[in-house]
């Protein structure tokens, strides 16, 4: 945990971890007294959520289990959400693609359970470190060049001509300069004020509601113990054993991804268009509504994924094959 902690401390406010849990998610959903980007890990979830009500089960210590609490600005894009989290899945790990809507392959087989819940606020606030807005970044340099300023002019030496100055001031009416020369120093104080209160928000506006991102990584699960045929594991791809390393790196690229989240940067959607496998494929969306057969045409900038020529925002999507 230490090597996690120290090298994730310039992206996430508070890193816990607990040896086992009921679920990750539901910790944060119910916490009190938490700021945005406290990431929870643990070794077991006895209780674990997946996708449409499903339960994520695997043995202790075979995944890297976590969740991240954010308190975004706005929910009109939560939709996108998850995609941004798989996707940033596959920046971590060479080799994996996305199937719609954030299922994250290995070899064909789901490597990666992904769940993102939303619910009020509650006690939790924003912490600075996880996210701070471009103008109070403005407001906090410029009252650090004020206090330069200030410190600059108490720590001067007093060369004769400047106590000659001082004795003139002291006896000097408050002429109208002088005026100027105090307001000036009351608004610098009052901007190193303002900068240092002011919550870190871009804007400044409050959170509308507090959301939980929570990701299971499957990293050696044997094969008798995969949940579905369907499922594989990094060890059982090949790949190295290292929980501590996937952890950081999935944590490293999920910071990326949720600021391009935040940002409503474009640039997210069309990354994840390249690694969503399901693109121009034969499927069958199971959809709340029924089933769908057709090519995926795309996937539209609100996360929906085009069928036929029709959008649809849920359900599980099934890749056929030509027999099919």
């Amino acid at each position: 945990m230490e090597r996690i902690r120290t090298e994730l401390a310039e992206d996430y406010a508070v890193i816990d971890y607990v040896e086992e849990t009921g679920s990750t998610n539901t910790d944060l959903m119910q916490a009190t007294d938490v700021t945005d980007g406290t990431v929870r890990l643990a070794d077991l979830q006895t209780a674990g959520k997946g996708r449409l009500g499903r339960v994520w089960t695997a043995p202790k210590g075979s995944q890297v289990t976590f969740s991240v609490l954010l308190l975004p600005e706005s929910l009109d894009h939560l939709g996108t959400l998850p995609l941004a989290a798989g996707l940033a899945v596959t920046d971590a790990i060479p080799g994996t693609v996305l199937k719609w809507p954030n299922d994250v392959l290995l070899d064909g087989k789901k490597l990666c359970g992904i769940l993102a819940e939303a619910g009020p606020v509650g006690k939790a606030f924003k912490s600075g470190t996880f996210k701070s807005g471009e103008m109070n970044k403005a407001e906090i340099n410029k009252a650090e060049v004020n206090k330069a300023e200030i410190n600059k002019a108490e720590i001067a030496p007093k060369t004769e001509a400047s106590k000659l100055e001082v004795s003139k001031a002291e006896v000097a009416p408050k002429t109208e300069v002088n005026k100027a020369e105090i307001n000036k120093a009351e608004v610098n104080k009052a901007e190193i004020n303002k900068a240092e209160a002011a919550p870190k928000t871009q804007g400044g506006k409050a959170p509308s509601a507090r959301v939980v991102l929570g990701m299971g990584i499957n990293v050696s699960i044997a094969e008798e113990e995969l949940p579905v045929p369907t499922a594989t594991s990094l060890v059982l791809a090949g790949r190295e054993d290292d929980r501590t390393g996937v952890a950081i790196a999935i944590l490293k690229a999920l910071r990326h991804r949720i600021e391009q989240w935040e940002n409503q940067d474009p640039q997210l959607m069309d990354d994840y268009r390249k690694v969503c496998s399901s693109i121009g494929l034969n499927v069958r969306l199971e959809a709340p509504t029924g089933d769908v057969t057709g090519i995926v045409e795309g996937v539209a900038e609100d996360g929906r994924i085009n069928v036929g020529g029709e959008y649809y925002s849920a359900g599980d999507v099934i890749h056929l094959r030509p027999t099919d």
